[in-house]
């Protein structure tokens, strides 16, 4: 109790969530009177892992792409698509921001670069500002289901799943929530009588298409290769670097050689605190685990949660708001030993509820006032968070619908890891 109090107020009077869990364990350990050897022992045993150097590799990669002119590419081939519907200029960063989050893995970067070239845009288009931020936002916390992602390479290192299987369980799923943002966008659009633009024709699609085609390959390898044997999901982060070095330094010629200095640096950054975060993440799970929390969690839920729905919605309403809170890896790396032997208890897939995690993450970050990419799109918008929260609701609402769909429909997670034979067929079929 002393432990979760002090990790509850270090985080209110604003320390970072790392510093809040190694404090916190730091006294845990004083107090119980457990050898201090067992910080440095439970911080690089977490960060001591063959998954876990894909997160470098992939920031590294994403590094590379972001600065050889990939986002403007791809919003362009996303307004060539889709621009012409009615809501154009929304369905386009639903659109974008599904293609552009295959090459960057990270929310919050696509949430960056996607708003601040289509913010002012979507002003001119007749869009309010506030509007125009909450489908920025909205997007971004769809995004984390799309492979590859960061947050589900921590996932798989801390649950011990198939990185591979999650990679390919995030698909169904995100399309689910891009479909139903862009429902919502449609019929926003409608019911303001919103004028439609002409199609820009074939042609055009075409010239786009060519011209992001070469950042467009690199999800279609690295899961490709994944699902032909050739590479595991971190050797594939190995393929994304050297491919992301050729594309951009020799193809689109946006990278010079003198700007690696600084990729190399913003990559580094990155990674340290991501590392630095998991390897704290890590004693606090360990403490978790040492005081039985799980099993205590578990014996008290058992009285009300009698079945895995009334699980699962209970999971969803903790993961929303403590992911919201926490974030996606310190949220994963907290929550995950905790809930998961719980989950499989109640004999739900483990993929399936990986992916439930995830998604319910991604829907977090939308959660104001201290959602991730809610504060980036305010951020970049220059707009009081305030200000989004009713406009934001509507996207909110749909991607909550999205997220029930993911939750009670197992197969919307499951059926492309059992088409290729990451998640067997029949696993846990009978409880749904």
């Amino acid at each position: 109790m002393i432990f979760f109090f002090l990790f509850a107020v270090f985080l209110v009077v604003g320390i970072p969530i790392a510093f809040s869990m190694g404090v916190a364990g730091l006294i845990y350990l004083l107090i119980s009177e457990v050898p201090l050897a067992a910080i440095p022992q439970e911080i690089l045993g977490g960060v001591d892992s063959f998954t876990l150097l894909a997160i470098p590799l992939y920031i590294f990669a994403g590094e590379l792409m972001e600065g050889g002119g990939i986002s403007r590419r791809i919003l362009n081939l996303a307004d060539n698509l889709v621009g012409h519907i009615r809501g154009g200029l929304g369905h386009v960063v639903v659109v974008a921001t599904i293609l552009l989050s295959g090459i960057s893995g990270s929310s919050t970067a696509d949430t960056a670069a996607i708003g601040s070239a289509m913010i002012p845009s979507m002003e001119e288009k007749g869009y309010k500002r506030e509007k125009a931020v909450a489908i920025i936002a909205a997007c971004g916390g769809m995004d984390i289901l799309v492979p590859p992602c960061v947050t589900m390479i921590v996932l798989g290192g801390v649950a011990n799943l198939s990185i591979e299987a999650l990679f390919f369980g995030g698909i169904l799923p995100a399309l689910a929530m891009a479909l139903a943002l862009m429902a919502v966008i449609y019929f926003d659009a409608v019911r303001n009588n919103t004028p439609s633009r002409e199609w820009k024709g074939l042609k055009k699609i075409g010239q786009s298409f060519l011209e992001s085609f070469w950042a467009l390959m690199i999800p279609v390898i690295i899961l490709g290769g994944i699902r032909v044997g050739a590479f595991t999901a971190t050797e594939g982060a190995v393929v994304a670097v050297v491919y992301s070095f050729f594309i951009a330094i020799f193809v689109y010629r946006e990278v010079k050689f003198s700007d690696m200095y600084g990729v190399i640096l913003r990559s580094a950054k990155t990674t340290g605190s991501i590392m630095f975060l998991i390897g704290m993440a890590s004693l606090f799970a360990w403490i978790t685990a040492r005081e039985q929390i799980p099993n205590k969690l578990l014996a008290f839920m058992g009285d009300f949660a009698t079945s895995p729905y009334v699980f699962l919605l209970i999971v969803n309403v903790v993961f929303l708001v403590l992911g919201a809170v926490l974030e996606g890896a310190p949220a994963v790396i907290i929550l995950t030993p905790i809930f998961m032997p719980m989950a499989i208890s109640f004999g739900i897939d483990p993929i399936h509820f990986g992916i439930i995690i995830i998604a319910n993450i991604g829907v977090g970050f939308l959660l104001p006032p201290v959602g991730l990419c809610l504060l980036v799109a305010c951020s970049v918008g220059k707009v009081e968070v305030v200000k989004v929260i009713k406009p934001i609701m509507p996207y909110f609402a749909a991607l909550i619908a999205a997220l029930m769909a993911v939750t009670y429909v197992p197969d919307v997670a499951l059926l492309l890891p059992r088409m290729v034979g990451y998640v067997p067929k029949g696993t846990f079929a009978g409880l749904f």
